[in-house]
């Protein structure tokens, strides 16, 4: 496997690293990770979500994303390289591949409905996932 194919934990496994290392979660954190799951798809720059919490840069969310990444991954026992652990939480999209001026973090499906379940967040749609959109869509006839 190579270092950008990350092995995702299930929906339970990350509502267990969640509950294990909710004591080292900061306020911050919490509120960038509700923040980040009411957005529309689950996606905001990191410029964006910056603005929305109070940091001064992106750089802090940059951070604070990589601080709580770490946590999760390790507790998850994902074996990351370091410069990838905040992909057990997000995936990115390049501003080439969007109509962003920065790059798009989207919160893993897997991810957003733990903290669903976890109650840390509210439940919503399930379509708001694009691969379950996606899916769904593509069994319309």
């Amino acid at each position: 496997m190579t270092e950008d194919l990350i092995a995702l934990p299930s929906v339970d496994d990350y509502a267990s690293a969640f509950t294990e290392v909710k004591d080292k979660i900061t306020p911050k954190q919490l509120e960038l990770l509700r923040f980040h799951h009411a957005q529309p798809g689950r996606a905001a720059s990191a410029s964006t979500m910056a603005r929305a919490v109070g940091f001064e840069s992106f750089s802090a969310v940059n951070v604070q994303y990589g601080k709580l990444a770490r946590l999760v991954a390790e507790a998850a026992g994902l074996e990351l390289a370091e410069h990838v652990k905040v992909g057990a939480l997000v995936q990115f999209v390049h501003p080439d591949q969007a109509a962003n001026e920065h790059f798009l973090w989207l919160m893993r499906e897997n991810v957003a409905i733990a903290l669903e379940n976890l109650g840390w967040v509210p439940r919503v749609s399930q379509y708001l996932y694009p691969e379950l959109a996606l899916k769904r869509l593509s069994t319309i006839e």
